[in-house]
């Protein structure tokens, strides 16, 4: 029997990590999707031709403005925080429904 034991306690390690590891996807995607809408708006200004330091400028102002589109939409970032959250406690309650298997496995090992 502990076997079973180790193994439970094993597969709920790895869907901790799991979990673990696709919330921090998600929130560093969030975190760097406007770096990266940056870097693709100079790369066009910049083919475009214009010079590099103009093209930054003229990004970050592009970005501010797509921030604030995005600021006039609060229905918008809301959603996605809560997509973060719902992930967040959808991993928990997957990994506390190893709890009845590890406490029956260890109410098995002590009879």
């Amino acid at each position: 029997m502990k076997v079973d034991l180790m193994l439970a306690k094993a597969l709920k390690f790895v869907v901790f990590v799991l979990f673990t590891f696709m919330t921090l996807v998600y929130f560093g995607v969030m975190l760097l999707l406007p770096l990266d809408i940056l870097t693709q708006i100079i790369r066009i200004f910049h083919g475009i031709g214009l010079p590099t330091v103009l093209a930054a400028g003229l990004g970050i102002g592009a970005l501010g403005y797509i921030g604030y589109l995005v600021s006039r939409m609060p229905e918008l970032y809301k959603l996605v925080v809560d997509i973060g959250v719902q992930l967040i406690s959808f991993g928990y309650s997957q990994i506390q429904r190893f709890d009845p298997l590890i406490d029956s496995g260890k109410q098995t090992e002590t009879a």
